[in-house]
């Protein structure tokens, strides 16, 4: 794959791959703030490992597409769209998809 312009709006550097270049990747993730700041802190590790316990031992359906989740297959614990409660565990793609999709609202 050949060089790419930095995607942040005006900048020249020319990287490899898609994204950012360092300085505006840098960037992104001080105004994207923390983990914690963005509400995963000790309850959501204590909710998630839960969840853990159960797909490293059996298929499970995906809150969002219904289709099951299989053992060592990848996942995220879901949340409603408005962020008030955990919704279960969702395909990885599944939750990236729909937070994409809220995003572009």
């Amino acid at each position: 794959m050949g060089k790419r312009v930095c995607n942040e709006t005006g900048c020249p550097i020319l990287i490899d791959g898609p994204g950012r270049c360092p300085q505006h990747q840098r960037e992104a993730e001080v105004k994207r703030g923390s983990r914690q700041a963005r509400g995963y802190g000790k309850d959501h590790d204590t909710e998630r490992a839960k969840w853990k316990a159960i797909l490293d031992r059996r298929p499970w359906p995906c809150a969002r597409c219904d289709a099951h989740i299989m053992p060592g297959e990848p996942w995220h614990l879901d949340h409603s769209d408005d962020r008030t409660r955990y919704i279960g565990p969702s395909h990885a793609l599944c939750n990236l998809s729909a937070a994409g999709k809220a995003a572009h609202k």
